[in-house]
C-alpha cells in the first residue's frame, strides 16, 4: 500500500535516527578495550545490538522510500502502552540497585507483558522470574560479570 508524504518521512526519519544510533554504538564499541586478538571481549554485545539497529533502520528506510507501510490504518501508536513500557525502564532502573536484577527485571517483564496486551499477571510474574533469575545466572557465574543483586538482597544474605 501506497500512503502519503506525511508518513513516508516520519518512517525516514525514525530509519534515519536508527541507523544513527547504530552507527554511534559501533563506533563507540571499537573504542572499548580489547582483551586481545581473536577473543571475545566486552564490545561483542554492543556490536552485535548497533548491527541489528542497522538492519532495523535501513528497513525501515526502504519501506519509507517505497512509501509501503504496515497495515491500512497507517501508523498506529498506543500511547498508553508506550507510556507503560518507558515507566517500566525509568523504574527498573531506578529500582535496580535497591531491589536488585532479579525482582526489577521482573517487574520490567511484567509491565511490557501488561502493555502487550497480557492480563494474566501471576504467569508473567512466574515467567519474568524465571528469565530474569536465568540471566542473572549467566552474566554473573557463566560470563563473571556482576549484575546488582540490590540491598534488600543484604537482608536475606548470611553476613561475612
Amino acid at each position: 500500500m501506497t500512503t502519503g508524504r506525511s508518513l513516508r518521512i516520519g518512517e525516514a526519519a525514525l530509519g534515519a535516527g536508527l541507523l544513527a544510533l547504530g552507527i554511534l554504538i559501533a563506533v563507540e564499541a571499537t573504542l572499548m578495550p580489547s582483551p586481545g586478538r581473536g577473543a571475545v571481549g566486552p564490545a561483542l554485545f554492543p556490536y552485535l545490538v548497533s548491527g541489528g539497529l542497522v538492519l532495523v533502520a535501513l528497513s525501515l528506510l526502504r519501506e519509507a522510500v517505497a512509501g509501503r507501510i504496515a497495515h491500512e490504518g497507517g501508523l498506529e501508536l498506543d500511547g498508553l502502552a508506550v507510556a507503560l513500557v518507558a515507566a517500566a525502564l525509568a523504574a527498573q532502573f531506578l529500582l535496580v540497585e535497591v531491589l536488585g536484577w532479579i525482582p526489577s527485571a521482573t517487574l520490567l517483564f511484567m509491565a511490557v507483558a501488561r502493555a502487550f496486551g497480557s492480563r494474566r499477571m501471576l504467569l508473567n510474574a512466574g515467567i519474568g522470574l524465571a528469565l530474569a533469575g536465568a540471566t542473572f545466572v549467566a552474566f554473573n557465574y557463566g560470563l563473571d560479570l556482576s549484575l546488582p543483586p540490590g540491598s534488600v538482597a543484604e537482608w536475606f544474605a548470611p553476613a561475612e
